[in-house]
């Protein structure tokens, strides 16, 4: 997936994912919300958890740098080799809420990120060398891509091929 070109289409292709994939799980009901079946053997609700995570550590890495400090990434006790266990993590941090209680934080969570990337400037965004935490590999667009809109869009393939399967 080629980056986006400028601000204004990486917020409209974050808002664009984050619509489909939640609109996916309008058709859920309660019964089927932790039905374990989508790939991975997860359920809609590790699905929303899942995003939930990682958006937390994309901001949690830049308040952490913001502060002076150096964020662990990709997580403490986490190493990059490690990211099932912290997926794993991620769904066990949520296990007991509902679908309709994560979709809430899912939503806040992505305002939140939007509200971030509507702050930085188009440099900020696009270039090298902009924040430690992002490295001198990709610049922040790249790490919200790739945190965010690239799993959003991959999640809405799986969610919606384990609706066709189950009927739903």
């Amino acid at each position: 997936m080629p980056l986006p070109a400028s601000k204004e289409e990486l917020l409209n292709n974050l808002r664009e994912a984050y619509k489909k994939l939640d609109d996916e799980f309008e058709a859920v009901t309660k019964k089927n919300e932790r039905h374990c079946g989508i790939d991975g053997n997860i359920s809609c609700c590790d699905v929303v958890a899942y995003q939930i995570g990682w958006a937390r550590l994309l901001l949690g890495w830049e308040a952490t740098e913001l502060k002076g400090n150096v964020p662990a990434m990709p997580a403490k006790g986490y190493k990059w080799n490690q990211l099932g266990g912290l997926a794993e993590s991620f769904y066990e941090k949520d296990a007991e809420k509902s679908l309709r209680v994560l979709r809430n934080e899912f939503k806040r969570i992505v305002k939140r990120v939007t509200g971030w990337l509507e702050s930085l400037s188009e440099k900020e965004l696009f270039s090298l060398h902009q924040r430690d935490w992002a490295g001198n590999k990709w610049p922040i667009a790249k790490w919200v891509q790739v945190n965010t809109i690239a799993p959003y869009r991959s999640a809405r393939t799986k969610v919606r091929r384990w609706k066709k399967d189950n009927g739903i």
